[in-house]
């Protein structure tokens, strides 16, 4: 089946996936991710490649999942649908495949685009990207970064771009242990490449058991229960008024829910 937005090419035993739907910022709408599981099973399967290079096209690697498709499912059963069938078999795939997956970050890493770059194995940052987790500011949460993010990188930080929604640098991402290396916009690529060779020096079924273990902690249940939390936050009236002001483009207007006294 030809791919419509993820681009997939293979050299020197390494795949390159990149998401490829720039004019939208590349935001993980139903056929990116199905597309984006796909070519991660597939590198997977290969037994030539050795590590995997996850990045993105235009100036975001990803600003997470579609709004606008989101905000289209009508029900509580067609948003656990979309997050079931489509988001976490990605993730599933991000955590158990046995080869390295290096998160080249050319851009804006936002919301599930950043939580994608906080599964990966390695992380190399064009000192142009940005990061933030900002679904609280429109009513939702971010479930994955709510499950694992203090794992990755500690309580306070992931709380900090949890609860405030402030984009942070490249610099600040590498100082709170989110990236390994920032280098130029035009280095990028070329750092990711030799980031990845560099795992080649590893025997791969070492690989594959370092990986298992350092991923054992991040449960199904754990993510399915926090899926289930933003179900059920969509539904609010503020989860709606949240999403339906991202798609106007203006500020969302929240309920007064504590009253001076």
């Amino acid at each position: 089946m030809p791919l419509e937005h993820v681009l997939y090419n293979k050299e020197n035993s390494i795949a390159r996936i990149t998401l490829n739907r720039p004019q939208a910022l590349n935001a993980l709408n139903k056929k990116l991710w199905r597309e984006l599981h796909e070519t991660l099973d597939l590198a997977e399967k290969d037994q030539e490649i050795r590590a995997i290079i996850l990045t993105g096209s235009g100036r975001a690697f990803s600003t997470g999942d579609d709004i606008k498709e989101v905000s289209s499912l009508k029900t509580a059963e067609d948003v656990r649908a979309f997050f079931l069938n489509f988001a976490l078999p990605v993730v599933a795939k991000i955590l158990t495949t046995p080869k390295p997956i290096v998160a080249a970050v050319n851009g804006l890493a936002y919301g599930g685009g950043c939580e994608i770059v906080m599964l990966c194995d390695l992380v190399v940052a064009s000192n142009d990207a940005a990061f933030a987790i900002p679904e609280a500011l429109i009513g939702a949460i971010p479930p994955l970064a709510a499950v694992i993010g203090a794992r990755v990188v500690g309580r306070l930080s992931v709380s900090m771009m949890i609860l405030t929604g402030e984009p942070i640098s490249a610099e600040e991402a590498k100082t709170i242990g989110l990236v390994n290396i920032v280098v130029p916009p035009n280095e990028l690529i070329i750092a990711a490449e030799k980031l990845a060779r560099s795992t080649m020096r590893a025997a791969p079924s070492s690989v594959g058991v370092i990986k298992k273990l350092l991923n054992d902690q991040y449960q199904r249940k754990d993510l399915e229960r926090a899926v289930e939390e933003l179900i059920n936050i969509l539904q609010t009236e503020e989860g709606k008024e949240g999403h339906m002001a991202f798609i106007e483009k203006r500020l969302p207007k929240w309920v007064e829910q504590w009253q001076a006294t």
